[in-house]
């Protein structure tokens, strides 16, 4: 699995080729399940995150809270966080506390 992030105005989208639907729905669940706690604490300044899936890739629209300014390296890191949780819970680990 692999994906690029671009910055587009203020928006940051992102493309994650080879997704499995764990992968949609871990980013989908991760705001509200508080999965978003990397150390860089970039997630905190999202205000949207708008997903779609198409066959075996999932885009991201990543919208900053009004004054915040989202960074592609925090961003990232996020992502990695995430994306390592949706390969446990998709290998049958339990998701984190």
């Amino acid at each position: 699995m692999s994906f690029t992030i671009e910055r587009r105005g203020d928006e940051m989208l992102v493309r994650i080729d080879d997704a499995a639907p764990e992968v949609y729905d871990a980013v989908c669940a991760c705001k509200m399940q508080s999965w978003w706690s990397c150390p860089t604490g970039e997630c905190a300044k999202i205000a949207t995150c708008d997903t779609r899936r198409d066959g075996g890739t999932t885009f991201l629209a990543l919208t900053p809270h009004p004054g915040e300014t989202l960074s592609s390296a925090g961003i990232e890191e996020c992502l990695r966080y995430v994306l390592d949780e949706a390969a446990r819970l998709g290998s049958g680990s339990t998701q984190p506390s």
